[in-house]
């Protein structure tokens, strides 16, 4: 009878703890470390032949603020003659070190030149 006395009383003295974890953990919880999360800022946009064709530039997000897509620094020589272009998630591939771009060259140039 003592037994589930005890067992009643430790459940009524967690209760409020419980409670308090409940109302501290509401919202976001970080849950990844450093190594988990990189900037893209000018990493390096190769072709399929692995030729660098240009350098991310920014992530863009659309009007709910998730990630649409990317902008590209394309050519130039110390940000001489280089232009930048939009071009949406799906056309870049990651592949561990750099950016595979899954449109030609031609296919990039040929875009409208992104303008702040």
């Amino acid at each position: 009878m003592l037994r589930p006395m005890i067992i009643a009383a430790t459940m009524l003295t967690a209760l409020p703890l419980a409670a308090q974890d409940a109302e501290v953990g509401a919202g976001p919880v970080e849950t990844r470390d450093g190594t988990y999360l990189q900037s893209v800022d000018d990493t390096n946009v190769i072709n399929a032949k692995g030729d660098k064709i240009g350098e991310i530039e920014e992530i863009l997000v659309d009007s709910d603020g998730k990630p649409a897509g990317f902008l590209i620094d394309l050519g130039g020589f110390l940000n001489l003659s280089d232009r930048d272009v939009s071009v949406p998630l799906d056309a870049l591939e990651w592949n561990g070190n750099e950016y595979v771009s899954k449109m030609t060259e031609q296919q990039l140039e040929n875009l409208t030149p992104w303008d702040e």
